[in-house]
């Protein structure tokens, strides 16, 4: 993991916001969600819940979990509130009140030791 790595594609086109993390089918991007912290979750391919594979479908909620799991373990943390935004792409949407921006790293470490590519 290098931050200096290149972007596997160009995820400007359907991320809402810059990329924390990405790995090869999946990217995590902030999202402005007001007050909160807010993240989310993309398959890169233009597919609906319930148009993923199996593999994906369990991919999906792993990284989930385990972000919420993170976030939920940084001191300034609160509850992880979660969504998912209808459309041609899965998005799942992570808020969360009290954390600062500047822990976005953090999160993006933790979350590429699991695989992937912090990006911030």
């Amino acid at each position: 993991m290098t931050e200096s790595a290149q972007p596997l594609i160009d995820s400007s086109t359907f991320a809402p916001g810059p990329v924390v993390w990405e790995d090869e089918i999946w990217v995590l991007a902030r999202h402005d969600a007001g007050g909160p912290l807010g993240l989310s979750l993309l398959h890169r391919e233009p597919e609906g819940l319930g148009q993923l594979d199996d593999e994906h479908a369990s991919q999906l909620g792993r990284i989930g979990n385990r972000l919420i799991r993170i976030i939920e373990h940084l001191p300034e943390s609160g509850t992880v509130a979660l969504g998912r935004i209808a459309g041609e792409r899965v998005c799942l949407t992570f808020e969360v009140t009290g954390v600062p921006e500047e822990r976005l790293h953090d999160i993006a470490v933790k979350l590429a030791n699991w695989g992937g590519t912090a990006r911030v």
